[in-house]
């Protein structure tokens, strides 16, 4: 009896502390962002990583975007500041120190902002200036 007891108490222990581990890392409400606050809380060496750890499903593949299959990617594209930087591995070459804000847009709103060969999707990065 007095093992059930301790396997309790130890399993609450172990939730109560990955609460507050989990609480001490603030989080966007808008799943599409990833602010300043985020980025400094989360160690990470570039931002392929950071975005890994805080917002996986923005490195997500949308499927097959064109019904001819041409060479469109399936991934979203990045922009730095409003450009065009390359393709989802091209976050592995950028600092999060650098970085102030990451947005994820969909292909509709990518395609009005920037776009109609954005199908797939951008994820926009804004450095800290």
């Amino acid at each position: 009896m007095k093992g059930i007891y301790l396997f309790a108490l130890t399993a609450v222990v172990a939730c109560a502390s990955s609460k507050t581990e989990r609480a001490s890392i603030p989080t966007s409400s808008d799943r599409n962002l990833i602010t300043e606050e985020e980025i400094r809380a989360v160690p990470a060496t570039n931002l392929y990583d950071l975005v890994q750890k805080l917002r996986p499903n923005m490195l997500r593949s949308r499927g097959q975007s064109t019904l001819g299959g041409s060479a469109i990617s399936d991934y979203p594209v990045v922009y730095v500041d409003g450009r065009s930087y390359g393709d989802v591995g091209s976050l592995r070459s950028l600092i999060p120190n650098q970085v102030s804000m990451i947005r994820y847009y969909d292909a509709t709103d990518a395609a009005g902002k920037f776009g109609m060969i954005n199908a797939s999707g951008v994820i926009d990065v804004t450095t800290r200036q």
